[in-house]
């Protein structure tokens, strides 16, 4: 699909790279989120991703969480699009709503998370649709190893309940992996995929309550 990222891997040198619906169209698109505090959105053309086009200024200091803090991707409200989520130091979340062209000034989710922002402190935040409402969860993913699903409430997430545990050494691939969630079954919630140190992604599928045991998808 594309080339030429070799400086966006670390987030330490040009920037990084996301990918989310952005446009509505149920397909990836890619978002580069450079050094200089820009990100662009290039188009999923079905083989490849377009040129780009500037979205958002001003993220020079939201690369990694290790500074002012961080931004994610996904779609909040249910619309399709990808809205922005602002991770800040102090704790807070907002959402920019996706207004087709670029992000809005954004609205107050949540507070409280100045310990999950670096994947060192208390632990780390995920944000997908575990429900299959067609809105972003919020998953807390604590150090002590437990998973709790926090379900989209339209302008907040709720007190959340606990999905899963034993996952202390997963939290930022020093350990043993790495965890990701997204939909790998097709029926519209988000399922855990498990990226061990030995290369191996498993698949462990969303039960509603719970992910079960899981399949090794591929190895790498």
């Amino acid at each position: 699909m594309s080339g030429g990222w070799d400086r966006f891997l670390t987030w330490k040198d040009l920037g990084r790279l996301y990918f989310a619906d952005v446009d509505g169209d149920g397909k990836a698109d890619m978002l580069v989120h450079t050094k200089d505090g820009n990100i662009a959105v290039r188009t999923n053309r079905g083989t490849h991703f377009d040129g780009g086009k500037h979205w958002s200024g001003g993220w020079d200091r939201f690369i990694d969480g290790s500074d002012l803090g961080r931004l994610e991707f996904a779609d909040v409200d249910g619309d399709g699009k990808a809205d922005m989520l602002v991770h800040t130091k102090d704790g807070n979340i907002a959402v920019r709503t996706n207004r087709g062209t670029y992000w809005d000034s954004g609205k107050h989710w949540s507070g409280g998370w100045d310990l999950f922002l670096t994947w060192k402190d208390l632990g780390r935040l995920y944000f997908a649709d575990v429900d299959g409402d067609g809105k972003a969860d919020m998953l807390v993913h604590t150090k002590d190893g437990n998973i709790a699903v926090r379900t989209n409430r339209d302008t907040h997430w709720d007190s959340g309940k606990h999905w899963s545990g034993g996952w202390d050494r997963f939290i930022d691939g020093t350990g043993l992996g790495v965890l990701w969630f997204g939909d790998a079954t097709g029926d519209g919630k988000a399922d855990m995929f498990v990226h061990t140190k030995d290369g191996r992604v498993a698949v462990r599928t969303n039960r509603n309550t719970y992910f079960d045991s899981g399949k090794v998808m591929i190895t790498l």
